[in-house]
């Protein structure tokens, strides 16, 4: 993560804290904030095939709003896995599925909690 400013870490990893609480999730995966695609076919991914579960997000070029909005989504699929909710079906991230839905949501209203105690994260929005 060279590429962001320690005050934008500093805020990822408070963010991070944040979503952990709001989700109640028992743990938290790895999570990878990479300089360019490096393998994604998306923004973000997240891979819970592996016993090492792990966030893969795009920042290359991108505000810090949507490089912390791309974590939410993939940390509810977490929760969801850790609900055993997610299957190995394309269906669970086929657009407009329940599950796909869910994380669509749950991220807004997380970013939307989280901007009101930390406005900072609009500050690199041109």
């Amino acid at each position: 993560m060279e590429f962001l400013s320690d005050e934008k870490k500093k805020l990822l990893h408070t963010f991070t804290k944040f979503v952990k609480e709001k989700l109640e999730l028992e743990s938290v995966p790895t999570i990878v904030i990479q300089n360019g695609n490096n393998g994604l076919k998306t923004t973000a991914n997240y891979d819970y095939t592996k016993e090492n579960k792990i966030i893969k997000v795009n920042g290359k070029n991108r505000a810090l709003v949507d490089i912390m909005r791309s974590l939410a989504h993939e940390m509810t699929h977490h929760k969801q896995f850790e609900e055993g909710r997610l299957t190995n079906s394309n269906e669970d991230g086929a657009d407009g599925s329940d599950i796909e839905n869910e994380a669509h949501s749950s991220a807004g209203l997380i970013m939307r909690k989280f901007s009101k105690l930390h406005p900072k994260v609009y500050d690199d929005i041109k």
